[in-house]
């Protein structure tokens, strides 16, 4: 059980992001509550927001959330509701414990609009992220050891000892980008140790097995059909996607451009 962790961390941890400097604890806190929190549009209350956690980044007993005014529409308990299901909190150092173990903090609606609430979230897998480069890409898979081909113009593969990455890329933009990243590995462990296990390590919370990793991307954890189990192969295959469609309709926009401009010019 512990291999098939320790294997799991070294694929989904990038080495870039393990060297940022740790950021503010309170900050976490409050982008981690902000992804779970969708107020009403014509909430304009402050909240005043008090709690305390054990070590792990858990609440312990529960929040007090209070509106500084009369709230009619219950928007003070949604965020609760948000409080509890935004923990454990993540990115917490157990050394600084006394700096965040109690968090009294203020949320407005407006926080929504001026704070990047996917921050702290870790957004590549192997180092590949979405919207980068082709070339780059290739770079970051060649880092790691594997050997990278491109059975397609538009696929890029790395595998390494039985586990593959897979990015694909835009057709018709320049420079052409990573639209979708899939890592497929083998693990017996149960879906939601994976679960948990994923979420630590990208520093965000799911919903269901779909994380959101920004505005425009999310995360989602399948088993892998095209596998399927046997008495050869007995533990289960799993694929982890990171999607990003917009780049999608963007190159579907560069390829309207470009059959535009072979259009010949009309003769009258």
């Amino acid at each position: 059980m512990m291999k098939w962790i320790a294997l799991l961390s070294i694929f989904l941890c990038s080495s870039a992001f393990a060297q940022t400097p740790s950021p503010d604890p309170i900050a976490v806190i409050r982008a981690q509550i902000m992804q779970h929190w969708f107020p009403a549009p014509q909430v304009n209350l402050n909240f005043a927001v008090s709690f305390d956690l054990d070590r792990d980044g858990r609440i312990i007993a529960q929040p007090v959330v209070a509106a500084t005014s009369y709230d009619q529409g219950g928007s003070a308990e949604s965020l609760k509701y948000a409080v509890l299901g935004a923990q454990p909190f993540l990115l917490l150092r157990p050394e600084d414990y006394e700096s965040w173990k109690h968090v009294t903090t203020t949320f407005t609606r407006a926080d929504k609009n001026s704070t990047d609430i996917y921050a702290f979230t870790k957004r590549d897998i192997l180092g590949v992220a979405t919207g980068m480069t082709a070339e780059a890409a290739k770079a970051a898979m060649a880092e790691k050891g594997c050997s990278v081909s491109s059975p397609k113009p538009t696929i890029l593969e790395c595998t390494n000892k039985g586990n593959k990455l897979v990015a694909r890329v835009t057709e018709h933009m320049s420079p052409n980008v990573v639209t979708v990243i899939s890592y497929i590995f083998q693990s017996g462990a149960p879906a939601q140790e994976l679960v948990g296990l994923i979420s630590a390590q990208f520093y965000t919370r799911p919903f269901n097995r779909i994380w959101h990793l920004s505005n425009s991307s999310t995360m989602e954890l399948n088993q892998y059909s095209s596998e399927p189990r046997s008495a050869n192969s007995p533990v289960p295959s799993w694929v982890l996607t990171i999607n990003e469609p917009r780049f999608l309709d963007q190159d579907q926009d560069a390829l309207a451009d470009k059959q535009r401009a072979a259009a010949p010019p009309p003769k009258f």
